[in-house]
């Protein structure tokens, strides 16, 4: 069970014990980024103090995703927003500790039902595809799970358009669209 909470551009980052001004030249979707997958707590500008893992944070409004795991299984989503944010501090650097749990908590049954095998064919039909399409595609991750585009995209299993990540809302939407339209077997 998740509940979502809607709470309320951050001004302050904590990095290296160091509380730095968190203006436009700190605000990097790289800086955002970081901050995936590590426990955090974000204080906004009414002094309200938000604990959690990031889930997530978008890079343009700044709104941080905050997953917190209760003792019960249960778990509770809070969605800070950008505009309300004053400082946020790293508690936890650890980011393998809910990593799996974060990526896997809003996937559907349709999403987990593939074997290695099928994944690999539809990785290697996705990718044959985008290359077909003159795009620079390649197998990227730790096991070959990924497919990048230039940097600029990552497409994970079960590499559907659901499965795009980027912080590039119109790269984002070529390639969803360019996938929506691979037929069912790529010559």
């Amino acid at each position: 069970d998740s509940s979502i909470t809607n709470m309320a551009v951050p001004t302050n980052f904590v990095a290296d014990g160091q509380q730095q001004e968190f203006g436009a030249v700190n605000r990097s979707p790289g800086l955002w980024r970081s901050y995936v997958y590590k426990e955090v707590e974000v204080v906004t500008r009414d002094g309200r103090k938000h604990r959690g893992w990031v889930y997530t944070v978008d890079p343009v409004s700044e709104s941080v995703v905050l997953v917190q795991f209760e003792e019960d299984g249960k778990k509770t989503v809070d969605i800070v927003m950008g505009h309300a944010v004053k400082d946020i501090t790293v508690v936890n650097e650890n980011t393998d500790s809910h990593k799996e749990q974060l990526d896997h908590m809003f996937t559907t049954a349709e999403d987990t039902n593939f074997s290695k095998q099928d994944l690999e064919t539809r990785r290697d039909e996705l990718k044959q595809w985008l290359e077909k399409n003159r795009l620079p595609v390649q197998v990227s991750g730790r096991d070959g799970e990924l497919l990048s585009i230039s940097d600029a995209l990552v497409i994970e299993p079960p590499y559907s358009a659901e499965s795009c990540r980027s912080t590039n809302e119109i790269i984002l939407g070529r390639i969803q669209a360019l996938i929506r339209s691979k037929p069912a077997s790529v010559q």
